[in-house]
């Protein structure tokens, strides 16, 4: 929120808003917790799938990119979604 106000572009999320004329608000009002998990590996081993989910629905914000493309998470978009997005 700083970031913003300031029009700090050192974080990405900051830059998107600010590029984007977006609203935004509090963690509660304008994000969504997709999994609940302990900080460190854990959350980094489920990271990974959401994010290429998220970059396979095109629906990751410009500034954020997927390194590493796990063809194993490809046979989870034609059984089932993962993130239920139409």
């Amino acid at each position: 929120m700083r970031c913003i106000r300031t029009n700090n572009q050192t974080s990405a999320y900051a830059l998107h808003i600010l590029n984007n004329r977006h609203e935004y608000g509090t963690a509660e009002v304008t994000l969504k917790l997709l999994k609940s998990c302990s900080k460190g590996t854990r959350m980094n081993c489920w990271e990974t799938p959401y994010m290429q989910a998220f970059h396979h629905h095109n629906i990751l914000i410009a500034e954020q990119q997927v390194n590493d493309m796990n063809p194993l998470y490809e046979l989870i978009y034609t059984s089932c979604d993962l993130l239920r997005i139409p």
